[in-house]
């Protein structure tokens, strides 16, 4: 990735076995305010302190991963350099895609952490 810059940790989206449960342990228990209108029927957008990284819990089901994944979310300004650099080195990685919150493309370490890469 010579002309390529390194992509930055954006987001992270934690799955839930119980939506409405995490909510209240991350909002009452732990003080990390919601987001509503960032919000969709399976999924609460949360924000953390000033400087941080905001994040999501998101309603394990069977088209997702299982409940206590991690999805990190990495933000870059070329994502189809991006792609075409990593994918060129033997990483294997979805198209990328179209999503209503912008373009992505998402890969997976050795170890199986799902991470995705999108346009910013």
């Amino acid at each position: 990735m010579n002309s390529i810059s390194k992509p930055a940790l954006d987001f992270a989206i934690l799955y839930v076995s119980d939506l409405e449960a995490s909510l209240a342990y991350f909002t009452e228990t732990l003080g990390f305010s919601r987001v509503p209108e960032e919000d969709a029927p399976t999924f609460r957008y949360l924000r953390s302190g000033k400087g941080g990284m905001d994040f999501a819990l998101l309603q394990a089901a069977a088209q997702t991963p299982p409940a206590g994944t991690t999805e990190l979310y990495f933000a870059t300004p070329d994502l189809k350099g991006l792609h075409a650099a990593w994918t060129s080195k033997g990483a294997e990685a979805t198209p990328i895609m179209a999503r209503p919150f912008g373009s992505i493309f998402s890969t997976h370490s050795p170890d199986g952490h799902p991470m995705t890469m999108m346009l910013k």
